[in-house]
Parts: C-alpha cells; sequence; structure tokens
C-alpha cells in the first residue's frame, strides 16, 4: 500500500499532467518544479519540464530538464535525441556531437530531404540539406510570411512526420524546430511575361550561375492547410499550372541585394525577349 506521502505526491503529478494537458503551462510548470522540491529521485516531472520546454523551443531550460531526467534514466534513447538538438540550439556543438556518437550516427546524409515549416495555421513542404541530424540548409525559397529564407540554416527534428513522393521515390519530411543561422538572402518575386520553358530554363541557368535563388512560385503545390493532424501524411508533386490568361509566370529569387535580381531580369530580357513587371522585395 502506498504511504500518504506517495500518494499526495502521485495525486499532485495527476494535477500537474492534467493542468499540461489542458493547456495552462502556466500551472503546470509551477506543479512539476514543486513535484521536484518534493522528491529530486523522481524523473518523471523533469522529463515532463524537458518535453514541455522542447515543445515551446525554449531551448535552456529544455537542456536543463532533459540533462537532469537523463541522470536518473540514462537509458532513454527518445531523450538523448532531443538533448542533441537542445544542445545544437545553444551552440553546444561538441556536447550535441558526443550525443550523436552515442547513436552511431557515422552514415552519410542524403543530399536533399524534406523539411515542414508550419506559421500561420498552414504549412509548406520545402527542400533541405542535411548538415548533421539536427541542422539543415534551405534548398527552396520559402513563402515570405513563414519569416525563412533561402540558405537559413534550421534545427529540425530527425523524426518524419511523412513523405514526400518525387519522380517515384517516398522521400521523409522532417519538422523544422527553428533558425539556427540566418542567411543573407532576401526574397524577391515578380512576374515573367512568358509561360516559355525555354525562356525559364535561360533564367534558372543564369541564377545558377550568379548564385541567386530561383523558383516558379506559379501554381506552387507545397503550401497546405492541415486536416487531420493523426495521419502520417503523403505529399504529392504536381505538374506547374500557368494562370488563367496563360501569358504569366510568378517567379521567386533569392539574392543578397535586389540589384543582383534587376541585373539579372535585364540581361535575361535581351537574350529572351521576353519581360518582366512588379518587381518585389519581402
Amino acid at each position: 500500500m502506498a504511504s500518504a506521502g506517495q500518494a499526495d505526491w502521485e495525486g499532485l503529478f495527476a494535477e500537474a499532467v492534467a493542468f499540461e494537458e489542458a493547456g495552462d503551462v502556466y500551472m503546470a510548470v509551477k506543479l512539476f518544479k514543486k513535484l521536484l522540491r518534493l522528491d529530486a529521485a523522481r524523473p518523471e516531472p523533469a522529463e515532463r519540464l524537458g518535453q514541455l520546454y522542447f515543445r515551446r523551443r525554449e531551448w535552456k531550460p529544455a537542456f536543463f530538464y532533459l540533462k537532469k531526467t537523463l541522470a536518473l534514466q540514462a537509458g532513454r534513447t527518445d531523450l538523448w535525441w532531443l538533448l542533441g538538438i537542445a544542445a545544437t540550439a545553444l551552440n553546444k556543438l561538441s556536447l550535441a556531437g558526443s550525443v550523436w556518437a552515442k547513436f552511431d550516427y557515422r552514415r552519410t546524409l542524403p543530399p536533399t530531404e524534406g523539411l515542414r515549416l508550419s506559421y500561420v495555421g498552414s504549412f509548406e513542404i520545402l527542400w533541405m540539406k542535411p548538415l548533421d541530424p539536427a541542422r539543415g540548409q534551405i534548398l527552396s525559397i520559402p513563402n515570405p510570411a513563414s519569416g525563412f529564407h533561402y540558405s537559413d540554416v534550421v534545427l529540425y527534428h530527425r523524426q518524419p512526420i511523412g513523405h514526400y513522393i518525387h519522380e517515384q521515390q517516398r522521400i521523409p519530411i522532417y519538422d523544422a524546430c527553428g533558425c539556427w543561422k540566418k542567411s543573407p538572402y532576401q526574397t524577391f518575386s515578380c512576374l515573367l511575361h512568358t509561360t516559355d520553358v525555354r525562356a525559364i530554363d535561360q533564367l534558372t541557368d543564369m541564377c545558377r550561375r550568379y548564385s541567386v535563388g530561383f523558383e516558379r512560385w506559379s501554381g506552387a503545390s507545397r503550401t497546405f492547410v492541415p486536416d487531420n493532424q493523426g495521419a502520417f501524411p503523403e505529399f504529392y508533386s504536381f505538374p506547374e499550372v500557368a494562370p488563367a490568361n496563360g501569358s504569366y509566370t510568378l517567379a521567386a529569387f533569392a539574392a543578397i541585394h535586389e540589384a543582383e535580381v534587376l541585373h539579372l531580369l535585364n540581361a535575361w530580357q535581351i537574350v529572351s525577349l521576353a519581360a518582366f513587371s512588379d518587381l518585389r522585395a519581402y
């Protein structure tokens, strides 16, 4: 039979969990910290705090409580992984490296993988270049509403949340956990007065030569509104759809200075005999 003190502790823990599940973070944190003071040898409150702060992207307390939990439960590989991400977020790269070594993470990462950015009630699927188990570099030009930019280095959680079907391959998609390092690139868009594939390919090649990011945003199908949070979805590439009048292409650029984009577009007009308008910076 449980002692009165143990029963009180269990009851208080259940109350703290109920507050957390109801979204009352203040009361949940207050009670979990009280439980730690009552019995520092019990790992459950520290684990709940570590996970809670991790979800909120509050990396310093997440790191503290995850490390505290692992001092009591060293075999929790799931928590070691979260600790590695938190350590990376805090720029404790040597410690993060020792965490990845526990998983014998020596295999070569693929050159590109999928990344999900969530914002303002929607999300989009982008390409990223994984740098290590917790950091990746964005290879796409994100929607300006996301707050991210081309070539940003982001934190990501290397646990697939779905797959992107591209050229009959299933590519895993990972959740972004925040920005680790901002790139110097800005986002621009304009209307190209053509949908001719050859002309757009010319612009693509020119942008590649001058290290300017380029994408066609016309008919983009990578932004989604979640309708089933419990699903493990698959996302598909759709053929690009031109606007209704069939004469314009919405194009996106990533450059450090607007002058670079203008220079490229002016040069492109000469070689393609096409035009552009409505250049816009975000």
